[in-house]
C-alpha cells in the first residue's frame, strides 16, 4: 500500500473501514487457496494483502479509542458543568 492510499484509508470511517477490511480477508482467503492449488504466480501477495489488513485494522482500532476518548471528555466536561452549576446555586 503506497502512502497515498494509506493517507485516504485514514479518511475513511468505520463502516466503510470495516466493508474494506472485510473484502480483504475474504481476498487473502481466496489467496491462499489459490497459493496451495500452486495456482498463484506472486506468492508474496498473501503477505503485501496481510500487511494491508494489519494497517486497515490498525486505523480502525485508533478510530474506535479516539471515539471512547472524545465520549470520556464530553461526560468529564458535561459532570464538571453540572458541579459547578450546583455550585452556584449555593
Amino acid at each position: 500500500m503506497k502512502k497515498q492510499e494509506f493517507i485516504q484509508i485514514k479518511g475513511l470511517d468505520l463502516k466503510e473501514l470495516n466493508i474494506k477490511a472485510k473484502a480483504l480477508k475474504d481476498e487473502i482467503a481466496s489467496l491462499t487457496l489459490d497459493k496451495n492449488m500452486k495456482k498463484l504466480k506472486d506468492f508474496k501477495m498473501v503477505s503485501k494483502k496481510k500487511k494491508e489488513l494489519a494497517q486497515i485494522l490498525t486505523v480502525i482500532r485508533q478510530k474506535e479509542l479516539l471515539g471512547q476518548l472524545e465520549s470520556q471528555v464530553k461526560h468529564k466536561e458535561s459532570n464538571e458543568e453540572v458541579s459547578k452549576v450546583k455550585k452556584e446555586k449555593k
